[in-house]
């Protein structure tokens, strides 16, 4: 009821509002806006959000263009929603429902400053695997800490970040967002996956190159089972995206993440991770390689002006030699992604993505918990977090009137079984493995997880909004059970957040 009268509210006072366009820093790989960020060259759009200066060309290409206009002030309000309301068929029928609704607000001055600011009151009472994961850790995914409305989940969400131009070629921001660094749908690296964080970001871009640091604050997971509640720690990751040719481009990536407080010492944000020009490395071996330090790079090749291949590795750590003798060592830890995206595929507006995403067990976990690469019990990456294999293909057809998707997911995961440590929670220190040699993909609880959505969605004649209906089947099939849900939905969305519900 509550969420009906503020749904009400909000359409009224938003109704004398100017039509606003979706949000350029949740822009799809298969929606008209990817396609026409295929087209772009040179302007290293995997590293998102963008800056409205420095990819001025990318943003140019986006619904929010009007962002652009360098002669004054400009902003655009709206209203962002994704409510949406179903049933239940399959195994218990009944009520369904999950979404947000909220406002947003995006404003440049002059072209050199820009503001953004958004709020979103998400709730959620189906599906049932999103319910088991709100009861078990407390949040709703992506969105973040969640409390009860009758028998509904609940939480904040919201953002907002100021910016500003310095000369030509930087730009720094600062406030409270997401990020997502990767030409895929998933991300090894930084999705969207979790909650936002607070961050401060500097963003310079020169000749073929762009260079990003993010600075980060994150809600670590507590140390104490027993005396619950969030951990403060930091994190700080450099992208270097260079463009080697019009057509290729190979990105290195590096992070650290370190706790504030041990029960030794209170070390808060360690001034020695600002300095924008050092590699992480030997200066956390400096400190006793106490941090949670992981490297990686990336590589995209544009075969044609529609179609891409891409992929990702990262290393959280590894010993070449125990590479070499493939003996199953613990402590080779890395994530690999290979894809490839294409649009105008045999029949105009006809866009598919297929991808392959592979994450070794104990990967981006660490012996302190407090220091696993992750913010309010998720993983800054991937949804399956670590110790799996997934493969997804999605295909969209855009008509001007209508849009139709569908999703497939097959993917294997290890659980932790029986008190032991199989390395399948990125929120398990890796001070005790199950067994130090001998490790492979998928071990422990072994999870075979299939997951297919389909939906149709139209554009609505006012406030820039759709209406989308869609269902959705998934099942897990382990030793204990075999979990089978379907649900259909309907609803109507625009765009603020995107939090990954298909897992």
């Amino acid at each position: 009821m509550r969420i009906l009268i503020a749904f009400s509210f909000l359409l009224l006072s938003a109704a004398t509002l100017a039509q606003t366009p979706e949000s350029y820093r949740h822009w799809d790989p298969l929606s008209r806006t990817g396609k026409r960020m295929l087209s772009i060259r040179g302007e290293h759009a995997h590293i998102r959000p963008l800056s409205p200066f420095l990819e001025a060309d990318a943003i140019a290409q986006t619904p929010d263009s009007l962002l652009n206009d360098s002669t004054g002030f400009n902003y655009m309000p709206r209203l962002v929603a994704d409510i949406s309301g179903g049933a239940s068929i399959y195994p218990s029928p009944g009520a369904s429902g999950y979404g947000g609704l909220g406002f947003a607000i995006h404003s440049t001055i002059r072209n050199r400053f820009y503001a953004q600011a958004g709020y979103q009151l998400h709730y959620l009472y189906f599906p049932d695997h999103l319910q088991v994961f709100a009861n078990q850790r407390g949040i709703i995914p992506g969105v973040g800490e969640s409390f009860k409305i009758g028998e509904m989940h609940a939480a904040h969400y919201y953002t907002g970040s100021v910016g500003v131009r310095m000369g030509d070629h930087f730009t720094f921001d600062a406030g409270r967002d997401k990020h997502f660094w990767g030409n895929g749908y998933r991300s090894m690296i930084l999705s969207h996956n979790a909650a936002p964080m607070w961050y401060g970001k500097l963003t310079t871009k020169v000749w073929k190159l762009k260079y990003v640091n993010l600075w980060s604050a994150l809600d670590a997971a507590p140390l104490d089972p027993l005396n619950p509640g969030w951990r403060r720690s930091f994190l700080t990751s450099h992208a270097l995206s260079w463009n080697i040719s019009p057509r290729w481009n190979l990105t290195f990536y590096e992070s650290v993440v370190w706790q504030a407080q041990d029960t030794l010492s209170e070390r808060g944000f360690d001034a020695s991770y600002l300095n924008p020009f050092i590699f992480y490395r030997p200066v956390e071996f400096s400190q006793g390689s106490a941090d949670n330090v992981l490297l990686g790079m990336e590589l995209s090749f544009e075969a044609t002006d529609k179609a891409e291949f891409y992929g990702q590795l990262y290393f959280d750590e590894f010993l070449l030699y125990e590479l070499r003798r493939r003996e199953g060592w613990w402590g080779n830890k890395y994530g690999l992604q290979l894809g490839a995206k294409a649009h105008d595929l045999f029949v105009d507006s006809l866009s598919m993505q297929t991808e392959l995403n592979v994450v070794k067990p104990f990967t981006y976990t660490h012996g302190s918990v407090a220091q696993a690469y992750g913010t309010s019990y998720q993983s800054l990456a991937h949804p399956l977090g670590t110790n799996f294999v997934e493969w997804i293909t999605r295909a969209a057809y855009e008509r001007p009137n209508s849009t139709l998707r569908g999703t497939l997911i097959i993917a294997g995961y290890g659980d932790d079984q029986e008190g032991l440590n199989y390395g399948g929670d990125v929120f398990t220190s890796y001070a005790n493995p199950w067994r130090q040699f001998g490790n492979s993909l998928m071990q422990g609880e072994k999870n075979t997880l299939i997951y297919l959505h389909a939906e149709l969605s139209k554009p609505l004649p006012f406030l820039d909004l759709h209406a989308f209906t869609a269902g959705h089947l998934r099942k897990v099939n382990n030793s204990l059970n075999a979990p089978f849900d379907t649900w259909i939905q309907v609803g109507i969305r625009s765009s603020l957040v995107s939090p990954y519900r298909d897992f």
